[in-house]
């Protein structure tokens, strides 16, 4: 009998936590900010540095700062095939053209085959794959690195539409 009173007395909801701040944290998931995914991107405060791996550079940086560490072989321009039909053809279209099945619901959408942006350096397409643009999703979390820049090598294959044209005439 004594046992069985001191097993209901150890269970009593009379008792608290016996370390008041324990459950804290729990509030604070439902007072914090939310934050919807893709909504915006968080900076890194100011005067962090990167452990145990580079620093991200940011567009302007990476144009000249970043260079393809792959080569561009025929395996890696077909896993850069392979990716761009998976995450880019939706919206680009096939081709490159800006033509894809949802592009009519944007204003503009990037015609990939334009001098332009063929001339675009590597580091740069590299940045804009990681991080996004106004309407692209960033994709830097959906692809490694060594994704992005067979992406990239395939982005270099696109042609313009009348350099397609007068190859096959040929």
């Amino acid at each position: 009998m004594a046992a069985t009173i001191v097993a209901v007395a150890a269970c009593s909801p009379a008792q608290g936590p016996p370390d008041p701040e324990a459950r804290t944290w729990i509030r604070n998931m439902w007072t914090g900010p939310a934050v919807l995914p893709q909504a915006e991107a968080r900076p890194h405060p100011e005067g962090s540095l990167a452990v145990g791996a580079p620093r991200i550079m940011n567009r302007r940086e990476a144009r000249l700062g970043l260079t393809n560490p792959l080569e561009a072989t025929a395996a890696v321009t077909a896993e850069g095939e392979a990716l761009y039909a998976t995450y880019c053809a939706l919206c680009h279209g096939d081709a490159g053209t800006g033509d894809g099945d949802l592009a009519s619901y944007y204003r503009r959408m990037p015609d990939l085959t334009a001098p332009h942006v063929l001339a675009y350096p590597d580091g740069f397409l590299y940045a804009i794959i990681r991080e996004g643009g106004r309407n692209m999703p960033r994709l830097g979390d959906a692809l490694s690195a060594r994704e992005r820049w067979a992406l990239v090598h395939y982005l270099g294959t696109l042609a313009p539409p009348d350099a397609a044209t007068e190859a096959d005439s040929r």
